[in-house]
């Protein structure tokens, strides 16, 4: 198969690995600071396909009364798989380009690979978020272990979801208003507070959630989003006693800790929005790495490619897998 070339490059060996390294060192960590609230990164994997597995609740107390034998309980475990896949991208230039280039723009081609392959785990986070089609990503979007999608009403057994109507996936009022935002915001607090474990108890301690939000959101709707979680007084609806009077932010007066996360990964013309608890000691989509990432360079002293076609070529690949959890630590308000 033909290589993709750059037609114009000066400097090569000396440096290009630095180069590179930088670029995508700072934008994994830009994505990186942004995903941690919603995805685990860089779980270790040794294998091809890992196997995971979890109990489900534990049985509660009961009353033991006297005469009568202890109460005798049992509880069933899940097991699930996630596959490493091979990731890559290859960037080809003709040695005599090289030579005879003159703009010195090679490195910057490589330094744009870099970056690009940084973004890796952002994007596959939001083909699995927005339960996309992408052919350069996952060839299909994994389902949780419960069985259902990231966000759905019911598990895949046909049962409300985390014991609660509706499960993790809310029907939204729009995004017309930020007071719309705002009451759903808190329905989709009030619904993370209502889930239970397979016990029928409530699944969150009250501290977890005290912890704070992560809202993500498309950027077309920011204005909408600042106006609900960050303006500090907002104006009420005109009444007989008031006309447009100022009233405080509610979200900003409750102390809640928000996270607005706009993103343009979510398309125009998609007005659903996505609330993350923070402090969830697992986060719904994770990533692992079976081998990291690894740079390769072919020129006429080592490949024998480039000594048939001239064609030199730098190269980045991975082996990572990524899969899906619980998603019990967020709720999708669809509009």
């Amino acid at each position: 198969m033909a290589i993709g070339q750059i037609v114009s490059a000066n400097t090569l060996t000396a440096g290009i690995r630095a180069d590179f390294a930088n670029a995508y060192k700072s934008s994994y960590e830009a994505s990186k600071s942004r995903l941690i609230s919603v995805m685990d990164l860089g779980l270790p994997s040794d294998k091809l396909t890992e196997l995971f597995a979890y109990f489900e609740s534990a049985p509660y107390p009961r009353l033991w009364k006297r005469g009568d034998a202890i109460s005798a309980d049992e509880f069933g475990s899940v097991q699930f798989n996630v596959t490493n896949r091979d990731w890559g991208i290859r960037i080809g230039w003709h040695e005599n380009d090289r030579e005879d280039d003159q703009t010195r723009s090679l490195m910057d081609r490589a330094r744009e690979a870099g970056r690009n392959f940084g973004t890796l785990p952002e994007r596959i986070f939001f083909q699995i978020l927005l339960n996309a089609t992408d052919n350069n990503l996952l060839p299909a979007i994994p389902l949780a272990p419960d069985g259902a999608a990231m966000y759905s009403t019911t598990s895949g057994a046909g049962t409300a979801r985390f014991g609660i109507t509706n499960g993790n996936l809310l029907t939204g009022s729009a995004v017309a208003s930020s007071s719309a935002v705002r009451n759903d915001f808190f329905s989709a607090i009030e619904q993370l507070r209502g889930f239970q474990d397979t016990e029928g108890q409530p699944l969150w301690s009250d501290n977890i959630l005290d912890g704070g939000f992560s809202v993500v959101y498309g950027v077309h709707n920011d204005q909408v989003f600042r106006e609900a979680f960050q303006q500090g007084r907002t104006l009420a609806a005109a009444t007989t006693a008031q006309s447009n009077a100022a009233v405080s932010n509610v979200i900003m007066e409750s102390g809640l800790n928000v996270d607005l996360w706009s993103t343009q990964r979510i398309p125009s013309g998609n007005d659903d929005w996505f609330v993350f608890a923070k402090e969830a000691p697992y986060k719904p989509v994770f990533q692992l790495v079976r081998r990291p990432l690894r740079e390769s360079f072919g020129n006429m002293e080592n490949s024998d490619s480039a000594r048939e076609t001239k064609i030199e070529h730098v190269q980045w690949d991975s082996r990572e897998g990524y899969g899906l959890m619980l998603p019990y630590q967020t709720v999708q308000i669809n509009n």
